[in-house]
């Protein structure tokens, strides 16, 4: 197993951004004459009426997950989500098509377990960028779509749609697990903060470094990397172990490392900029900030805030020109990547770090 792998999963899994049948009625057929009643004698009691069965209402709760009722959901998206569940934090929107898909018990055991962890992962995520967004956040709307409706699915682990302003998860609990403490920090800061995050650079590094770097992330530490049936996650196991905040840094900074020494030239790779590219002999340096990888973009960052302090990387996080940003820090955008990468390979010399073929 390569450190490869880490490249392409960060980039790959944390990417951006039926009818109802009607009843037909019939008319009791009329008798006939043959078997109309005879006539009741005159001092009989005529019978009492038969009573009209009252139609079976719909329960208000149709169960309980981890201590929160799951409701028919009464909005325009029923029929593809015909259930909701609704926390201090989310509104969770279940998809009928992923009941089928894993059995419904597997389905709701699954939510059962990550409830136990999101809630308190999204406080902490609040709390590591407390006087950057608002003190009162509103649910966020989470979606399921572990069949891979979306064609989105094919390329991500998850993805917050900041136009409609909502998460999606794909694959399995597993990668939502992964994946959606990231995209909650999207949502924070792209949508909730006064100051958004603008650049594709400051949206995924801030998302990185606040899911990764600053909260616990308990969603993520409680998969069990070696058993786990995603097999993009059971990759982590060889180069991670368990998951923990050194290893992540340390990971970042040796994936850099080799795309500086053209361990990955002319491999395609996913950039901060949410598309494809490759890295060519010639040019090891990309122009562009979001033309790097994650692992690069995210050692970038850790550089700007060693050089700075994390304050002035977060305080600026709403910059659009690249160009202006390297400035703040007494750089030309080219000036910033090889000083970073004069950084990053120190780093490495100094951790023992190698950058190894992938």
């Amino acid at each position: 197993m390569t450190k490869r792998t880490i490249s392409l999963l960060l980039a790959v899994l944390l990417l951006g951004f039926a009818a109802c049948g009607q009843k037909q009625s019939q008319e009791p057929a009329q008798p006939t004459e043959s078997e109309a009643p005879a006539a009741a004698a005159p001092d009989a009691s005529p019978e009492p009426p038969a009573a009209t069965p009252e139609p079976e209402a719909v329960p208000s709760v149709l169960r309980t997950v981890g201590g929160y009722a799951v409701v028919p959901n009464d909005n325009d998206r029923r029929v593809t989500y015909p259930f909701m569940l609704q926390t201090e934090n989310a509104v969770w929107y279940l998809a009928a098509s992923d009941m089928e898909l894993m059995g419904e018990e597997a389905f709701y055991a699954g939510l059962e377990d990550i409830l136990q962890y999101v809630e308190a992962d999204m406080a902490d995520a609040r709390q590591a960028l407390a006087g950057r967004i608002p003190d009162e956040i509103s649910p966020v709307e989470i979606r399921t779509d572990f069949c891979g409706k979306a064609e989105i699915s094919q390329d991500a682990g998850a993805y917050y749609n900041g136009r409609a302003n909502f998460i999606k998860l794909f694959h399995s609990w597993d990668m939502a697990k992964f994946s959606l403490l990231h995209e909650y920090v999207h949502y924070l800061t792209v949508h909730c903060a006064e100051k958004k995050t603008m650049h594709y650079f400051y949206i995924e590094t801030v998302a990185e470094y606040v899911s990764k770097l600053l909260c616990e992330n308990r969603m993520f530490r409680s998969i069990d990397l070696d058993k786990t049936e995603q097999p993009q996650l059971r990759a982590l196991a060889a180069i991670w172990g368990d998951f923990d905040e050194v290893k992540y840094r340390n990971s970042c900074l040796s994936e850099s490392d080799a795309y500086a020494r053209g361990l990955y030239d002319e491999k395609p790779y996913v950039c901060v900029g949410q598309y494809n590219t490759v890295r060519r002999a010639n040019k090891r340096l990309p122009d562009h900030l979001y033309e790097l990888s994650y692992a690069e973009a995210v050692s970038l960052a850790l550089y700007l805030m060693e050089k700075d302090g994390a304050d002035k990387y977060l305080d600026n996080w709403d910059l659009v020109d690249e160009e202006q940003l390297a400035g703040l820090y007494g750089y030309t955008v080219a000036e910033l990547l090889i000083a970073w990468a004069a950084w990053n390979a120190r780093q490495c010399e100094a951790l023992g770090l190698r950058a190894q073929q992938p």
